[in-house]
């Protein structure tokens, strides 16, 4: 069973179920899943209102772990039985009870751990991961400025923050959002926030500035970045572009960078992308990993966990499972 796209628009309106899985190819292998994610990329590709654009008809889901039950021909047979993360780069669904995958888009990872959080690993930890390290050589004690602060990337962001010295100050929407953040500050939107990051930073300065919504607060968060400080940006939940001002982006050279997975997917060694993911991977059977699971729904009932991920003031990721 998997669930399929038939025309793009409304994905509940144009998904249905489909039973056949594939033929396996010399370079594939079947995967068993164990558990995929409820995506907000999920609805945007199926809308059509996205960077990425696909073709129908399309095989649902963007993220998920599962365990290799056949390899191809051609396929490295070491596969055989490992459980692996699907490589989020849409050649492939994984809202399905099993998908014919490219070897070379799954990424073996540790038999432990809880395969709820280990499904999430896709995107979100991996885009943390990568805002932190590939742009900005921070050090202990460096501060990080990010808005989303309760979103899984932004937990995941001062995850390893925390994990690595460094100190983080999170902005978020709504008071009820800041409850339980392990950020060292956190605050919520306003007219005064640029006000409050100062007071709250003191004489320090952001080193990188962590932006997913695009609207007034990273600006806010730029203002207090050091001189030629770098603002990351990996999605824009508002549409809109990042509102860092014209002066600080002239005056004080402030740097703006985009991240995109698929991209470090298409370009990294595969080497890197392996040893990426085994780290993670052990950091969340470590529990240094760790965001909040609101539901989990078995797949035939994806058009409920699709809903239920759209809910106002949802506090944790929808995921499915066979």
């Amino acid at each position: 069973m998997k669930v399929v796209l038939k025309a793009r628009g409304d994905l509940i309106d144009n998904a249905v179920l489909e039973t056949a899985a594939g033929t396996l190819g010399p370079d594939e292998v079947v995967v068993a899943i164990e558990a995929a994610v409820i995506n907000p990329v999920d609805s945007m590709l199926a809308s059509g209102n996205y960077g990425y654009q696909i073709e129908t008809p399309f095989d649902l889901g963007t993220e998920g772990i599962g365990r290799v039950t056949q390899v191809g021909s051609a396929a490295d047979a070491s596969l055989q039985g490992r459980r692996v993360v699907i490589k989020p780069n849409y050649e492939q669904g994984t809202w399905a009870d099993e998908v014919v995958v490219k070897a070379a888009n799954v990424v073996p990872i540790t038999d432990e751990g809880d395969p709820l959080q280990l499904a999430m690993l896709g995107t979100n930890p991996l885009t943390a991961h990568l805002a932190l390290t590939k742009f900005v050589d921070l050090k202990p004690g460096d501060w990080v400025g990010l808005n989303l602060g309760n979103s899984a990337v932004g937990q995941y962001v001062t995850a390893l923050a925390k994990h690595a010295g460094y100190k983080t100050l999170s902005v978020v929407r709504r008071p009820e959002a800041a409850e339980g953040l392990q950020s060292d500050v956190v605050l919520v939107d306003g007219d005064d926030l640029s006000d409050r990051i100062r007071a709250a930073l003191g004489t320090d300065r952001f080193e990188l500035v962590v932006d997913g919504a695009g609207d007034a607060t990273v600006g806010a968060l730029a203002q207090w970045a050091t001189f030629g400080g770098t603002v990351v940006s990996y999605s824009s939940v508002t549409g809109l572009t990042p509102a860092v001002g014209l002066g600080d982006h002239i005056y004080r050279q402030l740097q703006l960078r985009g991240l995109w997975i698929p991209n470090w997917l298409e370009q990294a060694p595969v080497s890197e992308i392996q040893q990426t993911y085994d780290a993670l991977a052990q950091l969340t059977v470590d529990r240094v990993l760790q965001t909040r699971v609101e539901a989990v729904y078995p797949v035939a009932e994806y058009a409920k966990a699709v809903e239920h991920s759209q809910q106002p003031g949802r506090n944790g990721k929808v995921l499915l499972r066979p």
